[in-house]
């Protein structure tokens, strides 16, 4: 954390939530040192891109992708190697078209007016991506996706080193309207983005935010796909948000405006506000709740650490009427994480989310912090609507998988905490 960040951080947030955000970023620090080390193995080998070299595509499944790079004074070194990759792209039907004179909605807009694809893919000019990226989409599309998204991380130019290896989740609308966790590598079908309007400048800095914003309210889960490979590469360097998230101001208040235009269109009474972390944002919900329909669990020895823990979770599911359950976070008075939501393996088994963690801290990407979807809440802290509330359980597993049966999601709020004493 350099010393802007850490001012801005200081001023905006106090001592305390700083000491836990500095010690965030030395434990994130200690994994990108493994990482850096450990690259090579999570990239494709000189076999595999040459068997995708060599690959026969069957008669119209070799879709033309399309990558639109929005040009504004490049740097010639950055620039040639963005050129670079995608010269080494072992998929070979694609377009490069760059959009320069205008803002960089107006650029990418050019450039998708050009644009022959079926689908679009968007890189910074400053940015590359792997050799097996657009073989890895395309196998994608092949499968139904309408829109792609892949694992990234960061290049540091001054250290010349690899960085903070973001490896996401499935699509979370949830997650979304926390923060723009889909981020790099993008690809979408070009039909569906003049559909929606393509880009609009007035969300410029957060352009790709708003636009997948957009096209995820018209897609179904099954055509949103994600490739679990680190296939983008952001680079760091002096005139770049991903070294500080600060030095755009501009970029966070579209991402906000961006989100608070979702639920207008949606019809839902909320409020957004700025998280602790720059570019992360929380929605409110608002408006009349009939408290009868829903039903709080909570175990004796369980109280919420702020009254209106409670009524936020009914606001919740009286705003978001496809999810079934939304839990809080429990941990004890020492300030570790009992339960924090579960994700579920191959087999079955919930695995427990981020339990022993210090409550303080925000996670990798601050992830911990968000609200987000899960494949489970604890039964000791949950709350059900009516029509889920057949489903209770002294097991807390069996619980959510009958309410995910039925077609609900499930949520867990971090910032809703609850203290067992």
């Amino acid at each position: 954390m350099n010393t802007k960040r850490l001012t801005d951080y200081l001023g905006r947030n106090g001592l305390k939530s700083t000491c836990y955000a500095v010690l965030q970023h030395l434990m994130d620090k200690a994994e990108d040192a493994g990482y850096n080390k450990e690259r090579s193995s999570y990239t494709a080998s000189g076999e595999e891109l040459d068997r995708q070299r060599r690959y026969v595509w069957e008669e119209g499944r070799r879709p033309l992708i399309s990558i639109l790079v929005p040009v504004y004074k490049p740097k010639d070194e950055y620039f040639r190697q963005m050129l670079r990759s995608v010269r080494a792209q072992t998929y070979g039907n694609y377009e490069l078209i760059l959009g320069y004179g205008g803002g960089i909605s107006e650029n990418t807009n050019a450039a998708l007016s050009e644009a022959r694809g079926d689908y679009i893919a968007l890189l910074d000019q400053d940015d590359v991506i792997e050799p097996d990226a657009l073989f890895r989409v395309a196998e994608e599309i092949n499968k139904g996706a309408r829109l792609i998204y892949t694992d990234e991380d960061k290049y540091d130019t001054a250290s010349g080193r690899y960085l903070r290896p973001f490896r996401k989740k499935g699509f979370d609308m949830e997650l979304l309207l926390s923060n723009n966790y889909i981020c790099h590598f993008l690809v979408i079908d070009r039909k569906l983005v003049l559909e929606v309007g393509g880009f609009k400048s007035e969300y410029d800095g957060a352009q790709d935010h708003d636009l997948i914003i957009r096209c995820a309210e018209r897609l179904d889960r099954s055509s949103i796909a994600h490739v679990d490979r680190i296939l983008y590469h952001w680079r760091i360097h002096e005139e770049s948000t991903a070294g500080d998230p600060s030095a755009k101001d501009y970029a966070h208040i579209a991402g906000k405006r961006a989100i608070e235009d979702h639920l207008k269109r949606c019809g839902i009474e909320g409020r957004v506000t700025e998280t602790a972390h720059r570019g992360f944002y929380r929605v409110e919900y608002g408006g009349e709740v009939d408290i009868n329909a829903y039903e709080m669990y909570l175990e004796p020895d369980i109280s919420p650490e702020k009254d209106r823990s409670i009524s936020e979770m009914a606001a919740y599911l009286e705003a978001n009427k496809d999810v079934g359950a939304i839990g809080g976070r429990v941990a004890d008075r020492m300030g570790r994480i009992i339960s924090s939501g579960y994700t579920e393996d191959t087999e079955g088994h919930l695995i427990p989310l981020y339990q022993g963690m210090n409550r303080n801290l925000s996670g990798g990407f601050h992830m911990a912090s968000l609200r987000q979807e899960v494949s489970a809440v604890s039964r000791h802290c949950v709350m059900l609507r009516k029509e889920t509330m057949d489903c209770m359980d002294t097991d807390t597993g069996r619980m959510c998988r009958r309410i995910r049966e039925r077609g609900y999601r499930i949520v867990i709020d971090p910032e809703l905490v609850f203290i067992r004493r």
